[in-house]
């Protein structure tokens, strides 16, 4: 099984931990890790498997698009700029650790060890993507306006949930035999 499949088969018990992780410092804050959120983890999760499939490079796209669009919504949500990096980075804890509790059988051919490998670029571009956005929107809410970002109002979240759509639709389109993209597998 490669790194890709594997992902696939695991995106639902990744995203649930992840969340987890999440709303644990969530609860710190006050604030609630389901609802939206939850919905953008489990989208951003499902985007992470084409990055290392046969649509590459259209994975890869989207998923800059995507945690692009994460770093905006980290600061809708008022999170300071270094948690949505520390976000991201939790994602990268939940996937190695489950690679460690449930490894791939393949784990040792250079095939894995290459997509691992992959992996790790495509998280780190996604952190970079996400702080990048999250600099720029507060720059940009400075410079137009009161300096304090709106909150996560219906209006953003509308916005964005037709983005992460028009994500999975194009990732649909590309492979119209993997309907799992943003789905949960039930697995825990």
């Amino acid at each position: 099984m490669n790194l890709n499949l594997w992902l696939k088969d695991r995106d639902g018990q990744i995203a649930r931990r992840w969340r987890a992780e999440i709303r644990v410092r969530e609860d710190r804050r006050g604030d609630d890790g389901d609802g939206f959120l939850g919905l953008f983890l489990d989208n951003l999760i499902s985007f992470l498997a084409p990055c290392l499939g046969d649509y590459r490079d259209a994975g890869e796209e989207i998923w800059q698009q995507a945690t692009h669009l994460y770093g905006s919504f980290a600061l809708h949500r008022g999170l300071a700029a270094g948690e949505v990096v520390e976000e991201l980075q939790l994602l990268r804890g939940v996937i190695l650790r489950l690679l460690l509790e449930d490894p791939p059988e393949d784990r040792g051919h250079r095939g894995f060890r290459r997509d691992l490998l992959a992996l790790n670029e495509v998280l780190d571009l996604g952190v970079v993507r996400a702080s990048v956005a999250y600099t720029d929107d507060l720059f940009f809410a400075h410079l137009q306006g009161s300096g304090v970002p709106e909150g996560v109002t219906a209006d953003v979240e509308e916005e964005m949930g037709r983005q992460l759509d028009s994500f999975r639709k194009e990732l649909d389109r590309l492979d119209p035999g993997d309907s799992n993209h943003g789905s949960s597998d039930g697995q825990g």
